[in-house]
Protein backbone atom coordinates (compact mmCIF):
# COMPACT_ATOMS: atom_id res chain seq x y z
CA UNK A 1 0.00 0.00 0.00
CA UNK A 2 1.44 3.35 -1.01
CA UNK A 3 1.70 6.31 1.33
CA UNK A 4 -0.94 8.12 -0.75
CA UNK A 5 -3.27 5.13 -0.44
CA UNK A 6 -2.92 5.05 3.34
CA UNK A 7 -3.54 8.78 3.70
CA UNK A 8 -6.49 8.66 1.31
CA UNK A 9 -7.98 5.70 3.16
CA UNK A 10 -7.77 7.56 6.47
CA UNK A 11 -9.29 10.72 5.02
CA UNK A 12 -12.10 8.93 3.24
CA UNK A 13 -12.81 6.66 6.18
CA UNK A 14 -13.04 9.66 8.49
CA UNK A 15 -15.40 11.36 6.07
CA UNK A 16 -17.63 8.29 5.95
CA UNK A 17 -17.92 8.16 9.74
CA UNK A 18 -18.50 11.84 10.25
CA UNK A 19 -21.96 13.37 10.24
CA UNK A 20 -23.22 15.05 7.08
CA UNK A 21 -22.96 18.52 8.59
CA UNK A 22 -22.18 20.26 5.33
CA UNK A 23 -23.23 17.83 2.61
CA UNK A 24 -24.93 14.49 2.06
CA UNK A 25 -22.62 11.55 1.38
CA UNK A 26 -23.76 8.90 -1.09
CA UNK A 27 -22.33 5.47 -0.31
CA UNK A 28 -22.37 2.52 -2.71
CA UNK A 29 -20.55 -0.76 -2.56
CA UNK A 30 -19.70 -4.04 -4.22
CA UNK A 31 -18.35 -7.40 -3.14
CA UNK A 32 -17.16 -10.68 -4.61
CA UNK A 33 -16.55 -13.96 -2.80
CA UNK A 34 -15.65 -17.33 -4.21
CA UNK A 35 -12.65 -19.48 -4.99
CA UNK A 36 -11.16 -22.09 -7.27
CA UNK A 37 -8.50 -24.65 -8.15
CA UNK A 38 -5.74 -24.79 -10.77
CA UNK A 39 -4.52 -28.13 -12.07
CA UNK A 40 -1.32 -27.79 -14.11
CA UNK A 41 0.49 -30.33 -16.23
CA UNK A 42 3.47 -30.28 -13.85
CA UNK A 43 3.53 -30.93 -10.10
CA UNK A 44 3.37 -27.75 -8.07
CA UNK A 45 2.03 -25.60 -10.90
CA UNK A 46 0.13 -22.48 -9.88
CA UNK A 47 -1.43 -19.62 -11.82
CA UNK A 48 -3.18 -16.36 -10.91
CA UNK A 49 -2.88 -17.23 -7.23
CA UNK A 50 -4.55 -20.65 -7.64
CA UNK A 51 -3.02 -24.12 -7.27
CA UNK A 52 -4.32 -27.66 -6.75
CA UNK A 53 -5.68 -26.66 -3.35
CA UNK A 54 -8.77 -24.53 -2.94
CA UNK A 55 -8.01 -20.80 -2.76
CA UNK A 56 -10.44 -17.96 -2.12
CA UNK A 57 -8.09 -14.95 -2.03
CA UNK A 58 -7.74 -14.42 -5.81
CA UNK A 59 -11.43 -13.56 -6.25
CA UNK A 60 -12.52 -12.21 -2.86
CA UNK A 61 -12.84 -8.42 -2.49
CA UNK A 62 -15.07 -5.70 -1.13
CA UNK A 63 -15.28 -2.03 -2.01
CA UNK A 64 -17.10 1.09 -0.83
CA UNK A 65 -17.50 4.24 -2.90
CA UNK A 66 -18.22 7.62 -1.32
CA UNK A 67 -19.39 10.68 -3.21
CA UNK A 68 -20.47 14.08 -1.97
CA UNK A 69 -21.45 17.27 -3.76
CA UNK A 70 -19.46 20.07 -2.16
CA UNK A 71 -21.43 22.62 -4.19
CA UNK A 72 -23.16 22.76 -7.56
CA UNK A 73 -19.80 22.55 -9.36
CA UNK A 74 -17.49 20.47 -7.16
CA UNK A 75 -17.86 16.79 -6.18
CA UNK A 76 -15.50 14.67 -4.09
CA UNK A 77 -15.33 10.91 -4.77
CA UNK A 78 -13.40 8.08 -3.16
CA UNK A 79 -13.36 4.32 -3.36
CA UNK A 80 -11.91 2.09 -0.65
CA UNK A 81 -11.00 -1.41 -1.78
CA UNK A 82 -9.79 -4.53 0.06
CA UNK A 83 -8.71 -7.56 -1.99
CA UNK A 84 -7.73 -11.01 -0.87
CA UNK A 85 -4.91 -10.99 -3.42
CA UNK A 86 -3.48 -7.98 -1.54
CA UNK A 87 -3.80 -9.46 1.96
CA UNK A 88 -7.04 -7.48 2.43
CA UNK A 89 -5.13 -4.23 2.92
CA UNK A 90 -7.50 -1.31 2.41
CA UNK A 91 -6.47 0.95 -0.48
CA UNK A 92 -7.93 4.08 -2.02
CA UNK A 93 -8.53 2.87 -5.56
CA UNK A 94 -10.10 6.26 -6.33
CA UNK A 95 -9.68 9.55 -4.52
CA UNK A 96 -10.42 12.62 -6.60
CA UNK A 97 -12.25 15.94 -6.81
CA UNK A 98 -14.33 16.74 -9.87
CA UNK A 99 -15.20 20.19 -11.22
CA UNK A 100 -18.14 20.49 -13.63
CA UNK A 101 -17.22 23.18 -16.17
CA UNK A 102 -20.67 22.68 -17.73
CA UNK A 103 -23.14 19.87 -18.39
CA UNK A 104 -20.79 18.21 -20.90
CA UNK A 105 -17.32 18.89 -19.52
CA UNK A 106 -15.71 17.75 -16.24
CA UNK A 107 -12.19 18.20 -14.90
CA UNK A 108 -10.93 15.82 -12.20
CA UNK A 109 -7.79 15.69 -10.06
CA UNK A 110 -6.49 13.04 -7.66
CA UNK A 111 -6.10 9.27 -7.87
CA UNK A 112 -7.99 8.08 -10.95
CA UNK A 113 -8.51 4.84 -12.81
CA UNK A 114 -6.24 4.67 -15.88
CA UNK A 115 -8.53 4.09 -18.91
CA UNK A 116 -6.52 1.24 -20.42
CA UNK A 117 -9.28 -1.27 -21.18
CA UNK A 118 -12.96 -1.37 -22.06
CA UNK A 119 -13.87 -2.40 -18.49
CA UNK A 120 -11.30 -0.25 -16.65
CA UNK A 121 -13.86 2.03 -14.98
CA UNK A 122 -15.47 -0.88 -13.13
CA UNK A 123 -12.68 -3.44 -13.25
CA UNK A 124 -13.15 -4.48 -9.61
CA UNK A 125 -16.96 -4.67 -9.78
CA UNK A 126 -17.49 -8.32 -10.66
CA UNK A 127 -21.24 -7.87 -11.05
CA UNK A 128 -20.66 -5.51 -14.00
CA UNK A 129 -19.50 -8.12 -16.53
CA UNK A 130 -20.30 -11.73 -17.45
CA UNK A 131 -16.97 -13.31 -16.41
CA UNK A 132 -15.56 -13.83 -12.92
CA UNK A 133 -12.77 -11.51 -14.08
CA UNK A 134 -12.18 -10.09 -17.56
CA UNK A 135 -9.82 -12.28 -19.65
CA UNK A 136 -6.51 -12.22 -17.78
CA UNK A 137 -4.34 -12.72 -20.88
CA UNK A 138 -5.55 -9.33 -22.12
CA UNK A 139 -6.09 -7.60 -18.75
CA UNK A 140 -2.47 -8.47 -17.95
CA UNK A 141 -1.07 -5.26 -16.47
CA UNK A 142 -0.25 -5.13 -12.74
CA UNK A 143 -1.43 -1.54 -12.31
CA UNK A 144 -4.66 0.30 -13.06
CA UNK A 145 -4.42 3.80 -11.55
CA UNK A 146 -2.85 7.19 -12.24
CA UNK A 147 -2.34 10.09 -9.84
CA UNK A 148 -2.90 13.33 -11.71
CA UNK A 149 -5.57 15.17 -13.66
CA UNK A 150 -8.00 14.27 -16.43
CA UNK A 151 -10.83 15.84 -18.37
CA UNK A 152 -14.02 14.20 -19.60
CA UNK A 153 -16.06 15.64 -22.46
CA UNK A 154 -19.44 14.17 -23.41
CA UNK A 155 -21.19 15.00 -26.69
CA UNK A 156 -23.43 13.65 -29.45
CA UNK A 157 -22.55 12.81 -33.07
CA UNK A 158 -25.89 12.27 -34.73
CA UNK A 159 -27.37 9.10 -33.20
CA UNK A 160 -24.09 8.32 -31.43
CA UNK A 161 -23.15 9.40 -27.92
CA UNK A 162 -19.44 9.98 -27.34
CA UNK A 163 -17.12 10.48 -24.37
CA UNK A 164 -13.55 11.74 -24.72
CA UNK A 165 -11.02 11.52 -21.91
CA UNK A 166 -7.55 13.04 -21.67
CA UNK A 167 -5.32 12.39 -18.66
CA UNK A 168 -1.82 13.15 -17.38
CA UNK A 169 -0.07 12.14 -14.19
CA UNK A 170 2.26 9.75 -12.46
CA UNK A 171 1.97 6.42 -10.70
CA UNK A 172 4.29 5.27 -7.93
CA UNK A 173 3.27 2.01 -6.34
CA UNK A 174 4.38 -1.49 -5.39
CA UNK A 175 3.55 -4.48 -7.56
CA UNK A 176 3.84 -8.18 -6.78
CA UNK A 177 6.09 -10.12 -9.15
CA UNK A 178 6.57 -13.79 -8.29
CA UNK A 179 5.98 -13.11 -4.60
CA UNK A 180 8.22 -10.03 -4.34
CA UNK A 181 6.93 -6.51 -3.69
CA UNK A 182 8.73 -4.30 -6.21
CA UNK A 183 8.62 -0.54 -6.69
CA UNK A 184 7.04 0.83 -9.86
CA UNK A 185 7.30 4.41 -11.14
CA UNK A 186 5.42 5.64 -14.21
CA UNK A 187 6.35 9.23 -15.11
CA UNK A 188 4.72 11.40 -17.79
CA UNK A 189 1.86 8.91 -17.71
CA UNK A 190 -0.58 10.27 -20.28
CA UNK A 191 -3.23 9.13 -22.70
CA UNK A 192 -6.47 9.63 -24.55
CA UNK A 193 -9.55 7.45 -24.41
CA UNK A 194 -12.68 7.61 -26.57
CA UNK A 195 -16.00 5.77 -26.29
CA UNK A 196 -18.80 5.77 -28.87
CA UNK A 197 -22.20 4.21 -28.19
CA UNK A 198 -25.36 3.70 -30.20
CA UNK A 199 -28.13 1.48 -28.86
CA UNK A 200 -26.61 -2.02 -28.61
CA UNK A 201 -23.18 -1.17 -30.04
CA UNK A 202 -20.16 0.35 -28.25
CA UNK A 203 -16.69 1.15 -29.58
CA UNK A 204 -13.76 1.99 -27.33
CA UNK A 205 -10.24 3.17 -28.18
CA UNK A 206 -7.32 3.97 -25.87
CA UNK A 207 -3.78 5.28 -26.42
CA UNK A 208 -1.37 5.62 -23.47
CA UNK A 209 2.32 6.46 -23.07
CA UNK A 210 4.67 6.57 -20.08
CA UNK A 211 8.30 6.61 -19.01
CA UNK A 212 8.68 3.82 -16.48
CA UNK A 213 11.06 2.25 -13.99
CA UNK A 214 10.36 -1.10 -12.31
CA UNK A 215 12.58 -2.49 -9.56
CA UNK A 216 14.33 -5.73 -10.56
CA UNK A 217 13.46 -8.93 -8.68
CA UNK A 218 16.24 -10.36 -6.50
CA UNK A 219 17.39 -13.03 -8.98
CA UNK A 220 17.38 -10.59 -11.89
CA UNK A 221 19.27 -7.94 -9.90
CA UNK A 222 21.94 -10.54 -9.13
CA UNK A 223 22.17 -11.46 -12.83
CA UNK A 224 22.58 -7.80 -13.78
CA UNK A 225 24.84 -6.43 -11.05
CA UNK A 226 26.00 -9.42 -9.01
CA UNK A 227 29.63 -10.45 -8.55
CA UNK A 228 29.38 -12.88 -11.47
CA UNK A 229 26.64 -10.98 -13.27
CA UNK A 230 26.44 -9.33 -16.67
CA UNK A 231 28.17 -6.07 -15.75
CA UNK A 232 31.00 -7.95 -14.05
CA UNK A 233 31.51 -9.81 -17.32
CA UNK A 234 31.55 -6.59 -19.34
CA UNK A 235 28.14 -7.17 -20.92
CA UNK A 236 26.76 -3.70 -20.25
CA UNK A 237 24.43 -3.63 -23.26
CA UNK A 238 22.64 -6.77 -22.11
CA UNK A 239 22.57 -5.52 -18.52
CA UNK A 240 21.00 -2.23 -19.59
CA UNK A 241 18.40 -4.09 -21.65
CA UNK A 242 17.32 -6.25 -18.72
CA UNK A 243 17.22 -3.38 -16.23
CA UNK A 244 13.83 -1.67 -16.46
CA UNK A 245 15.02 1.87 -15.77
CA UNK A 246 13.86 5.03 -17.56
CA UNK A 247 12.18 3.00 -20.28
CA UNK A 248 9.44 4.38 -22.54
CA UNK A 249 6.48 2.47 -23.80
CA UNK A 250 3.09 2.76 -25.47
CA UNK A 251 -0.03 0.79 -24.63
CA UNK A 252 -3.01 1.01 -26.94
CA UNK A 253 -6.25 -0.86 -27.28
CA UNK A 254 -9.45 -1.19 -29.29
CA UNK A 255 -12.70 -2.73 -28.13
CA UNK A 256 -16.12 -3.60 -29.52
CA UNK A 257 -19.01 -4.47 -27.18
CA UNK A 258 -22.32 -5.76 -28.57
CA UNK A 259 -25.44 -6.45 -26.51
CA UNK A 260 -28.22 -7.27 -29.00
CA UNK A 261 -31.44 -9.17 -28.39
CA UNK A 262 -29.98 -11.25 -25.52
CA UNK A 263 -26.82 -12.02 -27.52
CA UNK A 264 -23.46 -10.73 -26.31
CA UNK A 265 -20.27 -10.29 -28.29
CA UNK A 266 -17.21 -8.61 -26.80
CA UNK A 267 -13.73 -8.30 -28.24
CA UNK A 268 -10.64 -6.27 -27.35
CA UNK A 269 -7.24 -6.00 -29.02
CA UNK A 270 -4.30 -4.46 -27.13
CA UNK A 271 -0.61 -3.93 -27.81
CA UNK A 272 2.53 -2.94 -25.90
CA UNK A 273 5.16 -1.10 -27.97
CA UNK A 274 8.56 -0.21 -26.49
CA UNK A 275 11.09 2.39 -27.60
CA UNK A 276 13.89 -0.05 -26.75
CA UNK A 277 13.95 -3.76 -25.97
CA UNK A 278 13.99 -4.57 -22.26
CA UNK A 279 12.90 -7.29 -19.89
CA UNK A 280 9.28 -6.78 -20.95
CA UNK A 281 8.80 -7.97 -24.52
CA UNK A 282 6.62 -6.10 -26.95
CA UNK A 283 3.38 -8.02 -27.23
CA UNK A 284 -0.17 -8.08 -28.47
CA UNK A 285 -3.17 -9.67 -26.83
CA UNK A 286 -6.82 -10.09 -27.76
CA UNK A 287 -9.96 -11.97 -26.84
CA UNK A 288 -13.34 -12.73 -28.36
CA UNK A 289 -16.37 -13.63 -26.24
CA UNK A 290 -19.83 -14.76 -27.33
CA UNK A 291 -22.68 -15.15 -24.88
CA UNK A 292 -26.43 -15.73 -24.70
CA UNK A 293 -28.93 -14.76 -22.03
CA UNK A 294 -31.46 -17.44 -21.18
CA UNK A 295 -33.76 -15.84 -18.64
CA UNK A 296 -31.78 -15.40 -15.44
CA UNK A 297 -28.87 -17.37 -16.91
CA UNK A 298 -26.08 -16.22 -19.22
CA UNK A 299 -23.82 -18.75 -20.91
CA UNK A 300 -20.61 -17.61 -22.60
CA UNK A 301 -17.42 -18.80 -24.26
CA UNK A 302 -14.17 -16.81 -24.57
CA UNK A 303 -11.00 -17.38 -26.55
CA UNK A 304 -7.96 -15.27 -25.62
CA UNK A 305 -4.37 -14.97 -26.87
CA UNK A 306 -1.25 -13.18 -25.55
CA UNK A 307 1.70 -13.21 -27.98
CA UNK A 308 5.14 -11.89 -27.00
CA UNK A 309 7.65 -10.56 -29.52
CA UNK A 310 11.05 -10.65 -27.79
CA UNK A 311 14.23 -9.25 -29.35
CA UNK A 312 17.19 -11.37 -28.32
CA UNK A 313 19.66 -9.34 -30.39
CA UNK A 314 20.45 -7.31 -27.24
CA UNK A 315 22.26 -10.42 -26.00
CA UNK A 316 24.53 -10.74 -29.05
CA UNK A 317 27.57 -9.53 -27.09
CA UNK A 318 27.33 -12.57 -24.78
CA UNK A 319 28.84 -15.82 -26.13
CA UNK A 320 26.15 -18.49 -26.19
CA UNK A 321 28.51 -20.82 -24.33
CA UNK A 322 28.56 -18.41 -21.39
CA UNK A 323 25.99 -19.63 -18.81
CA UNK A 324 24.89 -16.02 -18.37
CA UNK A 325 23.47 -16.08 -21.89
CA UNK A 326 20.89 -18.75 -21.03
CA UNK A 327 19.95 -16.92 -17.83
CA UNK A 328 19.50 -13.60 -19.67
CA UNK A 329 17.56 -15.24 -22.49
CA UNK A 330 15.24 -16.88 -19.98
CA UNK A 331 14.63 -13.58 -18.20
CA UNK A 332 13.29 -11.82 -21.30
CA UNK A 333 9.53 -12.17 -21.56
CA UNK A 334 8.47 -14.87 -24.02
CA UNK A 335 5.22 -16.32 -22.78
CA UNK A 336 2.94 -16.98 -25.74
CA UNK A 337 -0.28 -18.17 -24.15
CA UNK A 338 -3.81 -18.97 -25.24
CA UNK A 339 -6.92 -19.87 -23.30
CA UNK A 340 -10.46 -20.99 -23.86
CA UNK A 341 -13.09 -20.45 -21.20
CA UNK A 342 -16.65 -21.69 -20.74
CA UNK A 343 -18.81 -20.02 -18.14
CA UNK A 344 -22.29 -19.49 -16.78
CA UNK A 345 -23.79 -16.63 -14.83
CA UNK A 346 -27.00 -16.97 -12.79
CA UNK A 347 -28.69 -13.79 -11.54
CA UNK A 348 -30.51 -15.52 -8.71
CA UNK A 349 -31.42 -12.44 -6.64
CA UNK A 350 -31.64 -8.66 -6.99
CA UNK A 351 -28.21 -7.17 -7.75
CA UNK A 352 -26.57 -10.55 -7.03
CA UNK A 353 -25.15 -13.20 -9.34
CA UNK A 354 -23.43 -16.57 -9.14
CA UNK A 355 -20.76 -17.38 -11.73
CA UNK A 356 -18.83 -20.55 -12.54
CA UNK A 357 -16.11 -21.01 -15.16
CA UNK A 358 -13.69 -23.57 -16.54
CA UNK A 359 -10.63 -22.17 -18.36
CA UNK A 360 -7.97 -24.14 -20.19
CA UNK A 361 -4.58 -22.42 -20.58
CA UNK A 362 -1.88 -23.42 -23.07
CA UNK A 363 1.61 -21.98 -22.41
CA UNK A 364 3.50 -22.40 -25.69
CA UNK A 365 6.89 -21.17 -24.45
CA UNK A 366 7.12 -23.83 -21.74
CA UNK A 367 5.00 -26.45 -23.51
CA UNK A 368 2.77 -26.75 -20.47
CA UNK A 369 -0.93 -26.34 -19.90
CA UNK A 370 -3.41 -26.23 -17.06
CA UNK A 371 -7.06 -25.94 -16.14
CA UNK A 372 -8.60 -23.37 -13.82
CA UNK A 373 -12.00 -24.10 -12.25
CA UNK A 374 -13.43 -21.23 -10.22
CA UNK A 375 -16.64 -19.59 -9.07
CA UNK A 376 -17.82 -16.35 -7.51
CA UNK A 377 -20.81 -14.64 -5.97
CA UNK A 378 -20.93 -10.95 -6.95
CA UNK A 379 -23.16 -8.24 -5.60
CA UNK A 380 -23.61 -4.48 -5.64
CA UNK A 381 -25.33 -2.45 -2.94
Amino acid sequence: MTKLSRVSAIVLGTAALSTAAHADIDINGFASVGGGWYNGSETGDSYLGYDQHFAADPVTKIGLQFSTAVNDKVTATGQLLAKGSNDYDVEAAWAYVSYAVNDEWDVRAGRLRAPLFAYSDFLDVGYAYPWITPPTLVYRLDFDSVEGVDTLYRTEHGDWSATYQLYYGRLTDDINIEGEELALDFENFAGINATFNKDWLTFKASFNRAKFTIESPTDLAALIDGGSGLRAGGYDQAADALEMKDEEGIFWGLGVLIDYDDWLFNTEYTSIVLDEQNLISEDKAWYAMIGKRLGDFTVHATYAVDEDDPDYSVLDEIPTADPRYALAEGAIGNADTSSISLGVRYDFAAATSFKAEVTRYDFDATDTDGTLVNFSIDTVF
